[in-house]
Protein backbone atom coordinates (compact mmCIF):
# COMPACT_ATOMS: atom_id res chain seq x y z
CA UNK A 1 0.00 0.00 0.00
CA UNK A 2 2.77 2.24 0.74
CA UNK A 3 4.69 1.71 -2.87
CA UNK A 4 1.34 2.30 -4.40
CA UNK A 5 1.18 5.88 -2.15
CA UNK A 6 4.85 6.29 -3.45
CA UNK A 7 3.75 5.65 -7.03
CA UNK A 8 0.92 8.13 -7.24
CA UNK A 9 2.90 10.79 -5.29
CA UNK A 10 5.46 10.33 -7.56
CA UNK A 11 3.81 10.63 -10.42
CA UNK A 12 1.75 13.61 -9.91
CA UNK A 13 5.14 15.37 -8.60
CA UNK A 14 6.79 14.41 -11.92
CA UNK A 15 4.19 15.91 -13.67
CA UNK A 16 3.46 18.93 -12.07
CA UNK A 17 7.23 19.64 -12.20
CA UNK A 18 7.22 18.88 -16.07
CA UNK A 19 4.38 21.73 -16.51
CA UNK A 20 6.15 23.74 -14.05
CA UNK A 21 9.61 23.70 -16.31
CA UNK A 22 8.02 24.26 -19.10
CA UNK A 23 6.22 26.86 -18.17
CA UNK A 24 8.92 28.46 -16.48
CA UNK A 25 12.32 27.70 -17.89
CA UNK A 26 12.95 29.12 -22.02
CA UNK A 27 14.12 26.40 -23.87
CA UNK A 28 18.29 26.82 -24.23
CA UNK A 29 18.03 29.25 -21.06
CA UNK A 30 20.37 28.88 -18.55
CA UNK A 31 22.07 25.55 -18.66
CA UNK A 32 19.76 24.54 -15.99
CA UNK A 33 18.81 21.23 -16.27
CA UNK A 34 15.74 19.07 -14.26
CA UNK A 35 17.90 16.16 -12.82
CA UNK A 36 17.89 17.73 -9.49
CA UNK A 37 14.37 18.62 -9.55
CA UNK A 38 14.46 14.55 -9.99
CA UNK A 39 16.80 13.68 -6.97
CA UNK A 40 14.61 15.76 -4.71
CA UNK A 41 10.94 14.26 -5.96
CA UNK A 42 12.32 11.16 -5.50
CA UNK A 43 13.22 11.56 -2.04
CA UNK A 44 10.46 13.84 -0.95
CA UNK A 45 7.06 13.34 -3.20
CA UNK A 46 5.48 11.26 -0.47
CA UNK A 47 5.28 15.07 1.30
CA UNK A 48 5.09 17.18 -1.66
CA UNK A 49 2.11 15.80 -3.65
CA UNK A 50 -0.79 15.61 -0.63
CA UNK A 51 1.37 19.39 0.49
CA UNK A 52 0.66 20.59 -2.70
CA UNK A 53 -2.66 19.43 -3.33
CA UNK A 54 -4.19 20.74 -0.26
CA UNK A 55 -2.42 24.62 -1.23
CA UNK A 56 -4.22 24.14 -4.62
CA UNK A 57 -7.18 23.08 -2.89
CA UNK A 58 -6.96 26.11 -0.52
CA UNK A 59 -5.64 28.67 -3.08
CA UNK A 60 -9.44 27.90 -5.60
CA UNK A 61 -11.40 27.66 -2.83
CA UNK A 62 -10.36 31.51 -1.65
CA UNK A 63 -10.40 32.82 -5.38
CA UNK A 64 -13.99 30.97 -5.89
CA UNK A 65 -14.90 32.98 -2.64
CA UNK A 66 -13.62 35.90 -4.02
CA UNK A 67 -15.72 35.66 -7.12
CA UNK A 68 -18.81 34.94 -4.89
CA UNK A 69 -18.14 38.15 -2.78
CA UNK A 70 -17.77 40.28 -5.90
CA UNK A 71 -20.63 38.95 -7.60
CA UNK A 72 -22.81 39.71 -4.70
CA UNK A 73 -21.30 43.07 -4.67
CA UNK A 74 -22.41 43.30 -8.83
CA UNK A 75 -25.44 42.42 -7.33
CA UNK A 76 -26.33 44.97 -4.99
CA UNK A 77 -25.10 47.76 -7.00
CA UNK A 78 -27.39 47.20 -9.80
Amino acid sequence: MFITYYLICFIYCVIMSIRKWNRDVMAGGLGISPGLDSIALLIMCWVLAPVDIFLTWVRLYKEAEEARRNQSKNEKVF
